[in-house]
């Protein structure tokens, strides 16, 4: 089975209990794994937030979505469309099920399928990818891409390859078959070489690096009733 299957089987599988992190109601549990091991996920959705700056009236690509949670904030904060994709089926659910009360169709839409594949039929003004680039086998293809649909910002998480975490979830993760990639900041570096990109920033946050690049402007509106390619 191809690595981005597998990729695919463990999210559609593990959507409920990956989304718990967002949750104030869990077990006693759940909030000792939550805090040890998974306490980056809340942090990087505070950094993100922080560093993205006004985004009232702006179009937003998020990819691999997940449950949502990104979309909700951007929406509340005032952006003008958010377009999330994800390709597993379970996450993109999620996502329209906490969505569909309190943000308008029209301007936050969920789409599950391949983020390559997809024409997005223009740009958006920010993508954001957290916690994608780290089942990438090719992320240098998927960098470019991002580059592609992008005029003002990317935001993406990098999971680091030197923490005392990175062994427990390789070990967790191979045993769900689900694999896994990290990175030093040279390799993000080399990453950003090789997309001709000069403008960007590097930020430390426990298991993870934070990259914020900066884009140069284009002036073609995104339409959010974006289709797949064949």
């Amino acid at each position: 089975m191809q690595s981005e299957e597998k990729v695919k089987r463990y999210f559609h599988k593990q959507a409920i209990r990956f989304d718990t992190i967002y949750r104030d109601r869990k077990s006693l549990w759940q909030k000792i794994v939550d805090r040890f091991f998974r306490q980056v996920v809340k942090d990087r959705f505070n950094l993100t937030f922080q560093k993205i700056g006004e985004i009232k009236g702006k179009t937003v690509l998020d990819v691999g979505c997940g449950s949502g949670r990104y979309a909700l904030e951007f929406a509340r904060r005032g952006a003008d469309k958010i377009l999330g994709i994800d390709f597993a089926q379970a996450m993109i659910d999620l996502a329209k099920s906490y969505t569909e009360d309190l943000v308008e169709e029209e301007r936050c839409r969920f789409i599950c399928g391949d983020f390559t594949k997809y024409d997005f039929s223009g740009k958006f003004d920010y993508t954001v990818a957290m916690g994608f680039f780290d089942y990438l086998k090719n992320p240098s293809d998927y960098l470019a891409r991002m580059k592609d649909l992008t005029r003002e910002k990317i935001i993406a998480s990098f999971p680091k390859r030197w923490t005392w975490r990175t062994p427990i979830r390789k070990i967790r993760l191979f045993l769900a078959k689900c694999q896994v990639y990290f990175y030093s900041e040279k390799d993000i570096e080399k990453l950003l070489k090789e997309n001709q990109i000069s403008k960007y920033e590097i930020f430390n946050l426990s298991r993870d690096f934070i990259l914020i690049v900066q884009i140069g402007q284009n002036d073609k509106k995104v339409d959010l009733q974006a289709k797949e390619k064949r």
